[in-house]
């Protein structure tokens, strides 16, 4: 019987050590980082939530209170007349959030670089164009030289109604530090990586 017993213990043991490879297996699938994300994260991410600015509404708001509670807040910087670079990267924005079903926690805000032609009626019915829940924001001079230096965003005026700009779109946090950035290219990107950030922002 000692002899039936040991081929037994063998075969038990066996089942445990193949049971706990399977166990370690799905545990490191689950726990394993995901796959790298195409925006370039900011290593000491700044709070940008606090520049006032203009809703289209005419009241003063700030970045926050526009998110409005948001997980992951959108935000780029651009111009109403803009030819080319702002209307492909909003297009883009909201194919990204209609593909995502609407998300509630997700919000686009769009901030005019161009706020002498672009009030915040006219920015705002633009964004709005693009997806009825798109903001735009809007303010003086001052007040979108502050936003736009708060987010490492550059701009100036070439005449003729045309301005050049920095073309990316921010991703803000609910604590409203901006942690990554994205090149227009990389926009389309955003509709696999917003499911990782939505989780870890």
């Amino acid at each position: 019987m000692a002899g039936v017993g040991r081929p037994l213990r063998l075969a038990l043991a066996a089942l445990l050590l193949g049971l706990a490879g399977v166990a370690a297996y799905v545990l490191g699938t689950r726990l394993a980082p995901g796959p790298e994300l195409v925006g370039t994260a900011l290593q000491n991410p700044p709070v940008v939530g606090g520049a006032p600015l203009v809703d289209p509404s005419g009241r003063e708001v700030t970045l926050s209170q526009a998110a409005d509670g948001a997980t992951v807040t959108l935000v780029f910087f651009g111009f109403t007349r803009c030819p080319d670079v702002c209307p492909i990267t909003m297009a883009r924005l909201a194919k990204v959030y209609r593909d995502l079903d609407e998300p509630d926690d997700v919000r686009v805000i769009m901030i005019t670089v161009d706020p002498e032609h672009d009030t915040p009626e006219i920015v705002g019915r633009y964004a709005a164009n693009f997806h009825p829940a798109f903001v735009g924001l809007s303010g003086s001079n001052s007040q979108v030289a502050v936003a736009a230096r708060s987010f490492y965003v550059g701009y100036a005026d070439v005449g003729s109604g045309q301005f050049t700009h920095t073309d990316v779109v921010a991703v803000v946090d609910r604590q409203g530090r901006l942690r990554y950035v994205y090149g227009s290219d990389k926009v389309p990107r955003l509709e696999v990586d917003l499911a990782r950030l939505r989780r870890v922002l």
